[in-house]
C-alpha cells in the first residue's frame, strides 16, 4: 500500500507547547485527558471536536494534529525519521514489510 497520499502535517495552533507526548504511556493518557468517549459514534476531540471510530484512532488524531512528538520515531533498520508512530508504521510496511 501507498500511504504518500496522507499529510503527515498538523496545525500548530491546535497543539498545547506545555504537553509533549513522546512515549506511549504519556499519548494515552493525553488522549484520555483530551476526547470522550461518544456512543455509538466512537470517541470526539475535545479541542477540535474531530471524532473517532476508537481510542486507538483518537490517539492517532492527538498525536498527529494537537501533540506531535518532539524527537519523532526512528526507524531502527534504516534510520529514517517518521512524525508519528502510525507513520512509522506504515514505513515498516512499506519498506520492511519482509523484516517485521
Amino acid at each position: 500500500d501507498d500511504y504518500g497520499q496522507y499529510d503527515q502535517s498538523y496545525d500548530s495552533t491546535m497543539m498545547d507547547p506545555n504537553i509533549a507526548g513522546d512515549n506511549n504511556k504519556d499519548l494515552e493518557q493525553i488522549t484520555r485527558n483530551n476526547s470522550r468517549k461518544c456512543n455509538p459514534t466512537g470517541y470526539s476531540c475535545n479541542l477540535c471536536g474531530r471524532l473517532r471510530t476508537d481510542f486507538y484512532a483518537m490517539k492517532q488524531h492527538m498525536e498527529a494534529c494537537h501533540f506531535p512528538s518532539t524527537q519523532g520515531h526512528t526507524c531502527l533498520l534504516c534510520y529514517t525519521t517518521c512524525k508519528t508512530k502510525h507513520a512509522l508504521s506504515c514505513h515498516m510496511s512499506k519498506y520492511h514489510k519482509d523484516r517485521q
